[in-house]
């Protein structure tokens, strides 16, 4: 008999999608216990599974899971045809749903397609990767009504902006609506899963099949952009905007006048109803740094200030330009991108992240929405202590105990499940927790991440290069805090080690695939116990780690993630470990912590060697300097931001110029000399146009942020 490729394809969470997730842990615990034995009978017509306990359930062949009779006569998808599903694959556990075992037409419902296997850009065939583009329009019109099919065309050729991935289990994100597309079953339309109500698969489906047709052979992941529309450029708008902007530049936040901010605002409200959503996030910014600046607040960054400017150059040109490799809606925003009122919902923790500030510390907890798969951030920022008034510094352990409300603190949150009742997501993925204590409820998690949705989650290290590839630069995108942000499946880590240069522990991650990456984690002394924990950890159970989360990015043609949560496999149940905090395990509903004297006693972790500085190590006199040319650019460029040009000193400049000449930086030191001779000028000119320097500090600011990524 031909095996049944659909019901072997279909993973827990598949099932979970078609049902849910009670249901399917009920089923595969009813499966483990050994107290239900089972008989599977193969016919040409029939898959018949019967079971100890008198329940029979059959799958005509040609039918869906959704069409299999169960003789406990439960509505819809019982526990039974799942238990089945699951006891069919552990028969035929060496038989994969991959392209490798190209299922029989014969074997299929009409409307299947049969789909072969993704040329990659190695050319090999990459094993379980398949392509939706390859279901043909003649499938989708056994599925799907001709009109619904008419109206999706009409849908397609207005324009469309979808972000795709190949894979195993292909998805198809609209970025312009906030709906995903998920492919469970190769070639077979009966298996879609979509955030979307059920009465318009019709038109999302064949939306997302088109769309893989337009992303070039061989590609794992892109976007796609289709748009007829003629994008307006508000030009009156922009101009107003750099007006501003170099209104900054020449007085500086010290000497700008009382009335710009405001005047700031009124702008920022014209933005956004233009639909011009990310600029006027970048203003609300901006204005909150002026307000932190004028109020003396710790959180104040005037480098910030810098990539704000730098950022909101580099969108405006975008819009000015409207160049064809960067679709609109990423540089500007969409409808998509507004503030959300959470109506409830389940919440996973995935991690929590430490941010280091001048004279701040934010620390930022990550969850992923169990239904829709979105990932917001819930972030407090707390400031350094004064040592004049005999204040202590606090560990990011201790900021990260913070209560947030009912005895729920950030650490706790990223390794729980929360259960909301209401709450809020900004444009920028921020989730504003409720209130009222209790309108929210956290739980623990057993770390089965495997349930994760996409984009979050991926397959593979291959798929996760892929996407990060295809994407703009992080300044012409959505301005999301949880951007980059995604989970990744690992086989082990090994060759960890400690980098005296840079001082920062450096794993090497591999996948089941047996493509690798680095894992890269920096010391700080605020989290010295954390940083020794995980050293160990990853140095004793690197071939028991199975999930990384974390920020990724791509460093030459290496793939590297900044991690905030790591899942290892024990005795016990799978464990979360969060690398900046004080070594909490989390074990299910338990959590023990390391003692920091265990630790230290340790002879493998390098805690000396962290603490120590690097002043007598070796580095490439090049790259040292590089790092302090780039270090002096940053300090006064921010200095300027304060002062303002009425301020500045020519000589800095000047000698700026040239130790990027002698480093061969022409895109720098042209507008460092820019600025220099404008500076220079303003010595010998009562009446000098202090426009003039406006245009070279623009462009310092756009190269300052280009620098950031």
């Amino acid at each position: 008999m031909i095996p049944r490729a659909d019901l072997l394809a279909l993973t827990p969470d598949d099932l979970a999608s078609l049902s849910n997730r009670g249901i399917v842990k009920r089923a595969q615990k009813e499966l483990e216990s050994g107290e239900f034995r089972f008989l599977i009978q193969e016919e040409p017509e029939n898959l018949r599974v019967e079971w100890s306990d008198g329940i029979v359930c059959q799958f005509p062949a040609g039918k869906s899971v959704h069409e299999a009779i169960c003789s406990s006569g439960t509505l819809g998808i019982s526990r039974h045809v799942i238990r089945s599903v699951l006891a069919y694959q552990t028969k035929y556990q060496e038989v994969t749903a991959t392209t490798d075992n190209e299922p029989s037409r014969e074997n299929m419902p009409p409307g299947s397609a049969t789909i072969k296997p993704t040329e990659v850009a190695n050319g090999s065939q990459a094993k379980g990767i398949w392509d939706p583009g390859a279901i043909s329009d003649e499938d989708l019109l056994l599925h799907f009504r001709k009109s619904a099919i008419i109206q999706a065309r009409k849908r397609f050729e207005e324009g469309v902006l979808v972000e795709l991935t190949r894979g195993a289990k292909p998805i198809a994100h609209f970025l312009d609506d906030g709906c995903t597309v998920r492919f469970m079953v190769p070639g077979d339309l009966r298996y879609i899963s979509a955030d979307c109500a059920e009465s318009l698969l019709p038109i999302w489906v064949p939306l997302a099949v088109w769309a893989f047709r337009e992303l070039p052979e061989g590609r794992l992941a892109g976007i796609v952009s289709r748009s007829q529309i003629e994008w307006p450029v508000p030009k009156e708008t922009l101009l107003a905007l750099e007006a501003l902007m170099a209104e900054l530049f020449i007085d500086g936040l010290h000497g700008i006048s009382d009335t710009w901010p405001q005047r700031l605002s009124r702008l920022e409200h014209s933005i956004r109803t233009q639909g011009l959503i990310w600029p006027a996030e970048l203003i609300t910014d901006l204005l909150q740094q002026c307000e932190m600046y004028r109020q003396h607040d710790a959180r104040f960054e005037p480098q910030q200030v810098v990539q704000l400017l730098g950022e909101l150059t580099a969108r405006r040109r975008a819009i000015q330009n409207n160049p064809q490799t960067v679709p609109q809606p990423l540089i500007r925003g969409t409808s998509a991108d507004r503030a959300t009122e959470i109506a409830g919902g389940r919440m996973v923790g995935i991690g929590l992240g430490v941010r280091r500030g001048k004279r701040h510390t934010t620390i930022s907890t990550y969850l992923q929405d169990a239904e829709s798969g979105s990932l917001a951030a819930v972030e407090r920022t707390f400031a350094d202590p004064d040592p004049k008034n005999g204040e202590q510094t606090r560990t990011f352990t201790d900021l990260a105990d913070t209560i947030l409300v009912r005895g729920v603190s950030l650490a706790r949150l990223a390794t729980s499940q929360l259960l909301l009742k209401s709450g809020k997501r900004t444009p920028g993925g921020q989730l504003i927790l409720p209130r009222i204590a209790t309108n929210l409820v956290t739980n623990p998690q057993s770390f089965q991440w495997e349930q994760l949705k996409a984009p979050l989650a991926v397959e593979n290290f291959a798929q996760l290069s892929a996407r990060l590839e295809s994407l703009p630069p992080s300044c012409l995108r959505p301005r999301r805090c949880t951007e980059n942000v995604h989970v990744v499946p690992v086989q082990a880590a090994a060759e960890v080690r400690f980098d005296f240069a840079l001082q920062q522990l450096v794993a090497t991650l591999s996948d089941t695939e047996g493509q690798v990456a680095e894992l890269v984690c920096p010391y700080h002394s605020q989290a010295d116990v954390a940083f020794n924990s995980l050293y160990r950890s990853l140095n004793e159970r690197g071939s028991e780690l199975r999930f990384v989360s974390g920020h990724v990015r791509v460093r030459g043609r290496k793939l590297q993630i900044r991690p905030i949560a790591l899942v290892f496999d024990g005795p016990d149940g799978r464990q979360g470990i969060l690398p900046c905090v004080h070594n909490t395990i989390s074990k299910g509903s338990e959590e023990s912590t390391v003692s920091r004297d265990a630790l230290l006693a340790d002879e493998k972790v390098p805690h000396d060697v962290a603490l120590g500085s690097v002043a007598g190590i070796e580095v490439s006199t090049g790259s040292a300097h590089l790092a302090d040319f780039l270090a002096e650019f940053e300090v006064q460029l921010s200095e300027l931001m304060i002062t303002g040009l009425k301020n500045s000193q020519p000589a800095i400049w000047e000698e700026l110029a040239k130790s990027g000449q002698r480093l061969g930086l022409v895109r720098w030191t042209r507008p460092v000399s820019q600025l220099a001779n404008a500076l220079t000028e303003r010595l010998n000119d009562l009446r000098w146009d202090s426009t003039k320097a406006t245009p070279a500090i623009t462009e310092l600011c756009l190269l300052s942020r280009l620098t950031s990524e």
